[in-house]
């Protein structure tokens, strides 16, 4: 597939963010991109930025604005200058997984749509993102209903035919919020169809200080206030009327509610400073049987915003093609650091191996079917260097299980003991890949996994946040739990392995009740935590 892509990138006082975006853009695995960056009169320094990347990528297409226009406009811009034969419209503050354009012109392709679609993670409000469960092609009145375009009008989700774009002569309208939705609904209305790509991902970071958002706390005047409200006016009205034209169904009232209610519910995150901190983080994978999974895994670390790191696979003598997947990407990748056990031993001793051979001075456990956010490590490292803490800890979106994912809500530093173990969840969910974890303090308690699969984490984790000098909380750093067949932790279905299993578990509750009953560590109801997660905040 080697159809160009225009993306369409309007700027405007991103200065903090626009360097690691364009690199998102810029480092795809697909490479037929023209980058079109619009420079909306930016008052900070991201025009020489911009340029500056510029002159290392040709790719990069500046267009640029006497005045500054909007949103709407400068998007529009883009569109006349685009020779692509796709359109993509990012903003300017946003990331994007590392194969995105490739997974969504393929999907455009083979199934010959006018549009495909990604999932989407809101950041700043984590239960409206988008997560498809799988990959599909959308027809008819499906099409309105499943991409959910009524409540989430982002134009960003989708890569559109130029073609089909033309055809339909679509533009923005000139409004300073909500121009999104009275394109996007008569878009995916036109659509021949939708191709639904679940593992492309758009990470909505909606910082302040971008062309589409000023800060919450900005202070408008009577004049603006007053533009605002109009434009919400005028949004509201066409797209009240493209819903009427093309005889499409409002959603009932409830489910307008529900999208009110769960707006509430927002993450609020410390600014961490892109490239201020260098410290090593060794991340390790143990690796059994994951090849459907692992490139995208392996990818999902490599192409991060914070560059040093140690990639330590251990090969637990996997029976599939993991090894030779590993060994391709260390040729691309010096980073990757390759151990191979010479006897499959298990999750928690392939572990314990990653770390006797780490060189970094922080450690992150992940594993071989996972995903984490772009910008997992900045923000991690970040945290955990600017409060001097001993462990960094990520919000988490369990795939399977949504109603065990973890979401904080604002950046926080825990130092009092009840605060750490409640507010960090450990008690409940000890996961240990939720943690970014100094070498030294590591080391110093002598911390190893207990060969108790699948029980594993527990008895290290809780002693683990217990002893920590302190632990800070990053709510926009995100591990995607995938939980999927093959993997090292879960093999096909033998009576004696789960008898032995069973046997495992009850020997790892033994060993964190005692260290939580010797230390006076009250013990959480899991079933007031699972009402409380349920509860709509």
């Amino acid at each position: 597939m080697n159809k160009k892509i225009s993306v369409i990138i309007p700027i405007y006082n991103s200065e903090k963010y626009v360097k690691q975006t364009l690199n998102f853009v810029r480092f795809q695995s697909y490479k037929n991109l023209e980058i079109i960056c619009v420079l909306d009169c930016p008052t900070d320094n991201s025009v020489e930025i911009v340029k500056e990347i510029a002159k290392e990528d040709n790719r990069i297409k500046l267009v640029e604005h006497s005045k500054n226009m909007g949103l709407a406009v400068a998007r529009n811009s883009g569109i006349e200058n685009a020779t692509g034969e796709f359109l993509h419209f990012m903003d300017s503050d946003d990331l994007l997984s590392c194969n995105f354009y490739e997974i969504m012109i393929n999907a455009a392709i083979e199934n010959d749509a006018d549009v495909s679609a990604c999932s989407v993670f809101n950041e700043k409000k984590p239960k409206q993102s988008i997560w498809f469960a799988k990959d599909e092609v959308i027809f008819g009145r499906e099409k309105i209903k499943k991409t959910e375009v009524l409540f989430r009008g982002w134009i960003w989700r989708y890569l559109i035919k130029r073609d089909f774009w033309d055809k339909h002569s679509f533009s923005f309208p000139n409004l300073v919020i909500m121009e999104d939705l009275p394109v996007a609904i008569p878009m995916i209305y036109h659509a021949n169809k939708i191709a639904v790509c679940s593992d492309a991902v758009y990470f909505y970071k909606n910082r302040e200080n971008s062309l589409l958002n000023e800060n919450e706390n900005t202070d408008f005047s009577k004049e603006q206030k007053k533009i605002r409200k109009k434009n919400v006016s005028k949004a509201k009205k066409a797209m009240k009327d493209v819903m009427k034209t093309y005889s499409i169904k409002r959603p009932n009232k409830w489910l307008w509610l529900k999208e009110r209610i769960l707006g509430k519910f927002i993450c609020v995150n410390n600014f961490v400073e892109h490239g201020k901190s260098d410290k090593k983080i060794s991340i390790i994978i143990p690796i059994y049987n994951a090849e459907k999974y692992l490139k995208q895994t392996l990818d999902s670390v490599r192409y991060q915003t914070y560059e040093n790191l140690e990639i330590v696979c251990v090969l637990d003598c996997p029976t599939d093609s993991s090894a030779k997947i590993v060994k391709e990407a260390a040729k691309e990748d010096n980073r990757i650091k390759i151990i191979e056990l010479s006897k499959n031993m298990g999750l928690p001793a392939a572990r314990n191996s990653g770390v006797e051979n780490a060189m970094g001075e922080f450690l992150h456990f992940m594993d071989s079917d996972d995903l984490i956010s772009p910008d997992f490590y900045e923000i991690m490292i970040g945290s955990a260097e600017n409060s001097d803490v001993d462990i960094a800890a990520c919000s988490v979106l369990y795939e399977k299980k949504p109603w065990r994912s973890i979401w904080f809500q604002k950046s926080e530093i825990l130092s009092n003991t009840d605060d750490k173990i409640k507010k960090t969840e450990v008690a409940v969910q000890g996961w240990a890949w939720r943690y970014l974890i100094k070498k030294d303090f590591w080391d110093e308690y002598q911390f190893s996994f207990p060969d108790l699969v699948p029980m594993e984490d527990k008895p290290v984790m809780i002693p683990m946040i217990y002893y920590a000098n302190s632990v800070a909380l990053c709510p926009s750093a995100v591990y995607f739990y995938k939980n999927r067949e093959s993997s090292i932790l879960n093999k096909k279905y033998d009576p004696v392995r789960e008898k032995q299993r069973s046997e495992n578990r009850q020997k790892a509750r033994k060993i964190f009740k005692d260290f939580m009953r010797e230390n006076k560590i009250k013990r959480p109801s899991k079933l007031l935590y699972y009402v409380k997660k349920i509860r709509i905040k």
